[in-house]
């Protein structure tokens, strides 16, 4: 294990296995597991050893998406401003951007309920395997966002614009079997063999020559619209959604809400 405060690293190669590890904050993505992630990825695309990067969520839960506490801090703290938010998003959008470009194989091993950036890094990769009680969700239209981090072009490409629309609008939890259904994960399979059959996945891949897997990934890569209009203007939609919409007032509901279930555990 490598010494890291957010994320969990085992190399065993040629696989990198990376975990979510902010079990006490349901996996949420805050600032520095962002970092950690960039600087994880930035290190493992140089290396020609590894040729799979697994993620995962430590305990029951792959990621609870964005750490909204650590949101409303900034709020609180006057530092949410117009560029905060702008760079924000610009990094978001250089990180998965980096991410699309590994020769390596991606694979999200979906332990748990993956929401908002955890569902965004989720489809980022090149497969995704599901345990069957997993759920997912996008929640951000119920807190006056939008689907953004470059998040909804990629849904589009997934499982169309109508199901997207769904899926986004409405903030519904949506089970396992419904999002093999529509093509939003690869395959579902029993809790407790979610780590045998991710392993089964990568021996599979790993019985091919990986040169010809790694350029199969760039031409599909390459054939899939990116949208990128649509992220060039993201960053400013996004702050006038955060500084002038309803995004503030739900906010502040959530993380109330949030804290007084934590005080009711005591």
């Amino acid at each position: 294990m490598e010494a890291y405060k957010t994320i969990l690293v085992e190399r065993n190669k040629p696989v990198v296995k990376i975990t979510f590890n902010r079990p006490d904050k349901a996996n949420a993505m805050n600032k520095q597991m962002n970092e950690e992630l960039d600087e994880i990825i930035s290190e493992i695309r140089r290396n020609s050893d590894y040729k799979f990067i697994v993620f995962t969520g430590n305990g029951k839960i792959f990621s609870a998406g964005a750490d909204m506490n650590e949101l409303l801090n900034e709020i609180e703290d006057h530092s949410l401003s117009s560029s905060f938010i702008r760079e924000d998003q610009i990094a978001r959008h250089e990180f998965l951007r980096k991410f699309d470009a590994l020769d390596q194989i991606t694979i999200a091993s979906i332990n748990g309920p993956m929401y908002g950036a955890g569902f965004a890094l989720a489809m980022v990769c090149d497969f995704r395997i599901m345990a069957d009680n997993a759920t997912a969700c996008l929640p951000e239209v119920e807190r006056g966002l939008f689907f953004s981090g470059g998040g909804t072009p990629r849904l589009v490409n997934l499982i169309g614009p109508a199901k997207a629309k769904e899926l986004i609008m409405l903030c519904e939890v949506i089970n396992a079997a419904e999002a093999e259904k529509i093509g939003l994960v690869n395959k579902v399979v029993p809790s407790q063999e979610l780590t045998y059959a991710t392993d089964e996945l990568i021996n599979k891949l790993n019985r091919n020559p990986f040169s010809a897997i790694r350029v199969t990934k760039k031409i599909v890569n390459a054939a899939t619209p990116r949208f990128e209009n649509l992220l060039f203007y993201e960053p400013e939609l996004q702050e006038h959604m955060m500084l002038h919409g309803e995004a503030r007032n739900e906010i502040d509901k959530f993380v109330a809400i949030q804290k007084e279930k934590s005080t009711q555990k005591y």
